[in-house]
């Protein structure tokens, strides 16, 4: 391995531990604090972890050699309404499949009644730059580059890996039940591998698996309680992105987004 492909693996592994950092924000926050002083913390990371992710993007994007984390495929022209369309279209199906066959085969959804205007909302909040700030470190930045590193097979595999580890903090905590971590871990490495293969057939451009995984979040948090922070029956079957049932969505999700963008290649 030459020194040059060294100094930029070495640069990807301190991208990567950097923003392992900016995770553990969260975590150590909640352990840290308590009462109405965790709820003013709690905001405050929230809001600043993804100040970080951005910073620390642009950073490392400068220290490449690049000019603008616009290089890493959020460039706004005549694709980015027909990409954020094709994306939200796909992750609204895939999800509202997972919800349809907890629906009709007994798994446990939220109460109709507490989907308010006030949840859809605070999930807007929460949603919309969870999606865009994680794919512009996992699909924009770290496939991108492990991509010229190690091959595009090789990217998408460990990428969607790391992204799929990096949600520890769902499950870590002493007594979580091994098998539900398991199937987490799997269908966030699924969902990492989806979101990675749009990112490829949409011309390495982020918009694709931006609204994708907006649209899939929104559906997931809206309509199912929030596991584990709240019981849930059957969580291994039905709860989205916990359950069996996940992976379908994600395979629904992943052949219309082919689909979809294979017919919009066409017309250009």
């Amino acid at each position: 391995m030459t020194n040059v492909k060294q100094s930029r693996w070495l640069r990807l592994i301190l991208f990567m531990i950097a923003n392992l950092l900016i995770v553990l924000m969260a975590p150590v926050s909640y352990a840290l604090f308590t009462g109405e002083l965790l709820a003013l913390v709690a905001t405050l990371v929230f809001f600043l972890t993804f100040i970080l992710m951005y910073v620390v993007t642009w950073v490392f994007v400068r220290w490449d050699g690049g000019d603008s984390v616009e290089e890493l495929g959020i460039t706004v022209d005549h694709r980015f309404g027909p990409h954020l369309t094709i994306g939200a279209i796909a992750g609204t199906i895939g999800a509202v499949l997972v919800v349809a066959i907890a629906f009709f085969f007994g798994g446990q959804l939220r109460p109709f009644d507490q989907i308010t205007g006030d949840l859809i909302v605070n999930e807007i909040i929460i949603t919309a730059p969870t999606a865009f700030f994680e794919e512009l470190v996992h699909r924009g930045y770290i496939l991108s580059r492990m991509e010229d590193l190690a091959g595009k097979r090789t990217a998408i595999f460990l990428s969607s890996l790391f992204f799929s580890l990096l949600h520890f903090t769902w499950w870590a905590e002493p007594g979580f039940p091994i098998h539900l971590a398991i199937l987490f871990t799997f269908n966030m490495f699924l969902g990492g591998v989806v979101l990675s293969l749009s990112y490829y057939w949409s011309g390495r451009r982020l918009w694709v698996p931006i609204a994708f995984h907006f649209m899939w979040n929104m559906i997931a948090y809206l309509m199912f309680p929030t596991f584990p922070r709240e019981a849930v029956s059957q969580p291994e079957i039905f709860q989205i992105e916990w359950g069996i049932t996940t992976i379908v969505g994600f395979l629904l999700g992943l052949s219309l987004l082919w689909s979809l963008l294979t017919t919009e290649k066409n017309k250009v």
